[in-house]
């Protein structure tokens, strides 16, 4: 008898091992559904939220690349003015330049015709009348200097050389070779 009841005893040992070891099996197994359940909601909800999370994203991406370009923007645009009153500074820099050259032209003009008529005389003391009429010349020169604009002087110019182009050669000419003299020599 002593083996029936351990066969027995075995048996009821060995199924209720089994019956426990069912019950952790089914116990693991519906964990394991639980799991795979939370991380599918968890890929759904990810899967939900990718495209919201990349938006937001590109919305940030793109603002702060118009912050960039606006920047950039501002930053020509300061370039630009400050260019633009830098050359508008020049250009009247050098319109006054050229006003004081012309009226110092005038005053140098006006300096030498007084100078050769106070100068150029005859033996009796007489003044020479070339030098008076050059004078004359001298200072109507200086007139025309001190009354007309560089836009007229520009007019006017070209309307001689039109009308007398072989003087106006010669006279450039002659001023070349006047000035290659005077600067040639400063070497």
């Amino acid at each position: 008898m002593a083996t029936g009841t351990t066969n027995s005893e075995n048996r009821n040992t060995v199924d209720n091992a089994q019956d426990k070891a069912n019950k952790a099996i089914d116990q693991g197994a519906q964990k394991v559904k639980d799991t795979a359940h939370k991380a599918a909601q968890a890929v759904d909800q990810a899967a939900a939220e990718a495209p919201q999370v990349v938006n937001q994203t590109v919305d940030t991406v793109s603002d702060r690349a118009k912050e960039v370009v606006d920047r950039a923007a501002d930053t020509v645009k300061q370039t630009a003015a400050t260019a633009n009153t830098q050359v508008q500074q020049a250009t009247q820099d050098m319109v006054d330049r050229a006003y004081t050259v012309k009226t110092n032209a005038a005053q140098s003009l006006r300096q030498a015709a007084q100078s050769l008529r106070d100068q150029v005389r005859t033996t009796e003391g007489e003044p020479v009348e070339q030098a008076e009429a050059l004078g004359a010349s001298l200072d109507k020169m200086a007139g025309y200097l001190e009354s007309t604009t560089f836009d007229e002087i520009e007019k006017d110019a070209r309307r001689t050389i039109q009308q007398n182009p072989w003087q106006a050669v010669g006279v450039a000419a002659f001023v070349g070779f006047v000035t290659a003299r005077l600067f040639g020599n400063r070497r």
